[in-house]
């Protein structure tokens, strides 16, 4: 009988470690770690279980239970831990467990007792005549048992709670091993209420554990995904039907009657009634896929999509599937299909595909007529949009396209549509363009929606098709491309596409690509324009970014700041100048400079990619540098469209210790309404605000008017653009503060500034 059992034991031993292996070789999870270490523990119960069945030696019979018991208490505190985590619960570090410590206390008795015997002691027994060591307990010993049985329990807890908290589909997954652990403690219970031998125990605790892995590595996840998709199946409104090798009915979805027009699926297992009828009337064969077909019915004519696979294995058919679909309604709904694929859904003109297809056909059909394609846009249509809401731009959108429809009505060969947000594109011959009318279009539909705060502006762009055969695309993108050069320029309003054009944007697409590389390799520099006081002492400097080309050699900032600004890469640009400035003031630091001030510029852009106060308050602490040296320039056109906000940003700026500057004072249309709202340190007005009027005398009263107003508020003000000593002797006459301008010098590199104004 001993013999049997350890054979019967070794084979659960080694079925064990061949789960230890391939669980192993499995994706590491924690659910599979645990599982392996569960598989660990049940070798160590049957190790020494062996040990007690081939041993007649009474001390190594009691060094065998002992480690027997151990080993079980391990094992228990696995078993609870795998259950917590495939549960779906958070697990506590092994060593910060309470569990983890109770067993250790608990380990370390044992040890003790196998000296002290204080815990339990063995002697044989009879069972069903044979004689085998079994275990008597002492008092001592029932306290080990039962932190066991609330351990086991507790992993039974943890799992039926998991299971009457998930949904019903997965009720499986936690409720079946719960029964195999609960077998568990039952059978250890039993075995020692009847006082079986512990092989009985061991045996019982390799077979759950065998099942348990099979249960959460195998089955369970099997029928989870088999339930799962039945679910899904059943949701679907299409048929699916599926046959035997014999043509016998399988499965079928409840979707089926939907899909073929049945009431309630009657008759469902017979064949001829739902699904042979229906292929005699599409008369079709067996082999195909995709199939259309019409059914006429007493209440009207339906249509549907029929697919069709045999199923095979080794060759042989095991089975053939139906994929039914109704498309009755996409069929007779195909007009609204057509008009959905092929025009814009908010304006009804032509989308971007369809208006190439359309344009490229006309190309095709009039090869001797000569074409122009116009591309107009709304100048920052994104402001647009911010300050007037979405309903309102897209009453803009909707006007204009309809403005394009009762205009060119008239117009042979003529197509026009709408491509990306805010871009109307019209191909036509050149012979029937007529720029003035176009342009008296598009003021008609821009004054109905400029306001006092805001002026909407449509720039056009022109291309001459020289190369019809050229890619549609490349046709719009060229009048694009003279639309984005129209952009900014406020002195134009249409522009014909040439070469000098398209030079101009694959030289900003190569600046774009190179801007990354240029700063890491130092070619973006700070130059330094000096800013002057009264009694003419430099007392510090505006920082400009100049691009110092490893080939071009210095590109002046206006071929590559405006396009920047306008794909939004102007905040890598600035964030390099600022670096620069604040490391320069350093170095002045050092050298005992700490009189000299440098101001930066924060585009809009940076407003809205950047937490502006976090960084400006990082870059003074990381520099060391005092944060009233860096001055902030901030023009009132950026923060005009969200004043609440940088109302704030500017209290908490000046709040740290820096000075806020209010750049271009005046550009914008409401600088004194601002002023009323928001309290700047410096008013930085541009000296061209004299020099845009014939008026002199009025310009200069009310440059004296800004002046007195700064003062009154407590701003100090600076002039930037000072060319003439007439300028600079007006300005001092007004009580301007301080000055900045070519009449002191141009923006100079840091070398030159220092030598000479340091």
């Amino acid at each position: 009988m001993q013999i049997t059992m350890t054979v019967f034991l070794l084979l659960l031993l080694a079925i064990n470690s061949i789960m230890i292996f391939q669980l192993r070789d499995m994706k590491k999870t924690d659910i599979l770690r645990r599982l392996r270490n569960m598989a660990f523990g049940v070798a160590g119960i049957i190790v020494p279980v062996m040990v007690i069945l081939l041993t007649k030696d009474r001390q190594i019979a009691y060094y065998a239970f002992t480690f027997y018991y151990i080993a079980f208490a391990w094992y228990a505190m696995m078993i609870f831990r795998f259950s917590v985590s495939y549960s779906g619960y958070r697990l506590f570090k092994i060593y910060k467990s309470p569990l983890f410590w109770i067993t250790v206390i608990e380990s370390a008795a044992f040890i003790w007792g196998m000296f002290s015997e204080s815990f339990f002691t063995i002697t044989h027994a009879r069972w069903y005549d044979h004689i085998y060591w079994i275990c008597r307990v002492f008092s001592m010993f029932y306290v080990y048992a039962i932190v066991g049985y609330i351990t086991l329990t507790g992993a039974v807890v943890v799992l039926i709670i998991a299971a009457t908290q998930s949904a019903r589909i997965y009720r499986l997954k936690y409720s079946g091993i719960a029964i195999i652990i609960a077998v568990m403690v039952a059978s250890r219970v039993n075995a020692q209420l009847r006082h079986q031998p512990i092989m009985v125990q061991a045996v019982c605790f390799a077979l759950c554990e065998i099942v348990i892995v099979y249960m959460a590595v195998h089955y369970a996840p099997r029928k989870l995904n088999q339930r799962a998709m039945r679910f899904v199946v059943d949701k679907l409104n299409d048929g699916i039907v599926l046959y035997d090798d014999e043509h016998q009915l399988q499965f079928v979805t409840a979707g089926y009657g939907d899909a073929v027009g049945l009431k309630g699926m009657q008759g469902i297992d017979n064949e001829e009634m739902y699904w042979t009828k229906i292929i005699s009337e599409a008369n079709v064969g067996n082999a195909w896929n995709g199939r259309v077909m019409s059914v006429d019915r007493d209440d009207g004519t339906y249509y549907y999509e029929i697919q069709h696979m045999a199923l095979d294995e080794d060759g042989k058919l095991i089975g053939t599937v139906y994929w039914i679909r109704n498309v009755t309604e996409s069929i007779k709904n195909y007009g609204e299909m057509v008009r959905r694929a092929n025009f814009d859904e908010l304006t009804g003109i032509y989308n971007e595909a369809h208006f190439h297809e359309v344009a490229r056909k006309l190309l095709e059909e009039h090869p001797d007529t000569d074409f122009v394609m116009t591309c107009s846009s709304v100048e920052k249509f994104k402001v647009f949009k911010e300050m007037f809401g979405q309903e309102k731009y897209d009453d803009y959108l909707i006007r204009t396209a309809e403005s394009l429809r009762t205009g060119l009505v008239h117009i042979p060969n003529c197509v026009y549509g709408r491509i990306g947000e805010s871009d109307f594109y019209i191909m036509m011959p050149k012979e029937a363009f007529d720029p003035q009318q176009l342009l008296d279009a598009i003021d008609r539909v821009a004054k109905a929606y400029s306001t006092n705060n805001f002026n909407l502006i449509i720039k056009v762009g022109v291309y001459e098709i020289t190369e019809p055969s050229q890619d549609m695309l490349a046709i719009c993108n060229k009048a694009s491309m003279a639309c984005d050069t129209v952009k900014g320029d406020y002195g134009k309003r249409i522009l014909w596409f040439d070469e000098s054009i398209q030079k101009e944007a694959m030289l900003r697409e190569r600046y774009n690509a190179e801007l990354t590389k240029a700063i890491e390799h130092g070619e973006i520099q700070i130059y330094l324009q000096p800013q002057v006081d009264k009694g003419g002492k430099v007392i510090g400097a505006e920082a400009l970014a100049r691009w110092v080309h490893r080939e071009d050699g210095l590109i002046p900032p206006a071929h590559f700041i405006p396009f920047f600004e306008m794909n939004g890469r102007i905040t890598e640009l600035d964030i390099c100048i600022w670096r620069q400035a604040c490391a320069k003031l350093k170095e002045w630091k050092e050298k005992g400079r700490e009189d000299l001030h440098i101001s930066v510029n924060i585009s809009a852009k940076d407003l809205y990619a950047l937490d502006i106060y976090e960084h400006y308050v990082s870059l003074v602490k990381e520099y060391g540098i005092d944060a009233r040296n860096l001055k902030l320039e901030i023009t009132e056109s950026a923060i005009i469209n969200d004043l609440k906000q940088h109302v704030r940003l500017v209290e908490r700026l000046q709040e740290a210790g820096f000075e806020v500057e209010m750049d271009d004072f005046g550009s914008a249309y409401s600088s004194f309404n601002m002023l009323k709202n928001i309290c700047m340190d410096v008013l930085k007005i541009d000296m061209k605000f004299l020099g845009d009027t014939d008026n002199e005398e009025r310009s200069h009263a009310i440059l004296r008017s800004i002046v007195d107003l700064a003062g009154e508020l407590h701003m100090k003000t600076v002039a930037e653009g000072v060319e003439t000593e007439e300028q600079l002797e007006f300005l001092k006459g007004v009580g301007c503060d301080i000055y900045q301008g070519y009449y002191f010098s141009k923006p100079l590199s840091v070398a030159d500034f220092e030598e000479k104004y340091l």
